[in-house]
């Protein structure tokens, strides 16, 4: 082969190869980068999942304690100060239902079906004691709306188990490591990405 040929072909194969190189390395840092993004998504997302449950907690409590004062209140002669009780209970639903829907924007959809669940319980408290309130001041019989009101209560407990035990599934989930549970398929990634938003 003339030696000049040679040459050029020696070349060419030189080029070809850190034209190789150079398209691997990029193509592996253009990866790395995207799978790095995705993990710090996932935490970010993590985070803004936790804040919008302790939110949602703090706003359940606060409802349960106003609506116990009124129910307390309801178990005696009516005074002055149950009326402040009842603005006291709506103010708190107000914030429960602001809560909720942090809940619902954060996800995953199972959790913010939990966090519906109890809305609807509280709703129905919230009438039930309405009704117990308007049957003691006209002199009805109330033991019917008190024991609707107990009846929502057990539910209202179930359901905030199962809210906990939703939120503690998800944020004890770690977000999943690219190329780990998908073995390293690019294809797979995408069903990693959703991994929180499937009920456990």
């Amino acid at each position: 082969m003339d030696q000049g040929l040679a040459a050029v072909l020696g070349a060419a194969v030189g080029v070809v190869g850190t034209l190789g190189t150079a398209c691997f390395t990029y193509l592996a840092t253009r990866q790395q980068t995207r799978d790095r993004e995705r993990v710090e998504h996932g935490q970010w997302l993590r985070q803004q999942r936790q804040q919008a449950y302790e939110n949602f907690l703090i706003a359940y409590d606060r409802f349960a304690a106003a609506a116990t004062a009124v129910e307390d209140a309801l178990q005696g002669p009516r005074t002055e100060g149950y009326e402040d009780y009842v603005a006291a209970l709506k103010d708190a639903m107000d914030a429960f239902g602001s809560a909720r829907v942090r809940v619902a924007v954060a996800g995953p959809h199972f959790a913010s079906q939990s966090a519906g669940r109890i809305a609807v319980l509280f709703s129905q408290t919230l009438k039930s004691l309405q009704a117990w309130g308007e049957a003691q001041a006209s002199g009805g019989d109330v033991s019917e709306t008190s024991s609707q009101l107990h009846d929502v209560q057990g539910r209202v407990q179930l359901a905030y188990r199962d809210f906990v035990r939703d939120a503690r599934s998800i944020l004890e989930t770690p977000p999943s490591t690219p190329g780990r549970t998908s073995g390293g398929n690019p294809f797979a990634r995408r069903a990693d990405l959703s991994a929180h938003d499937q009920r456990p």
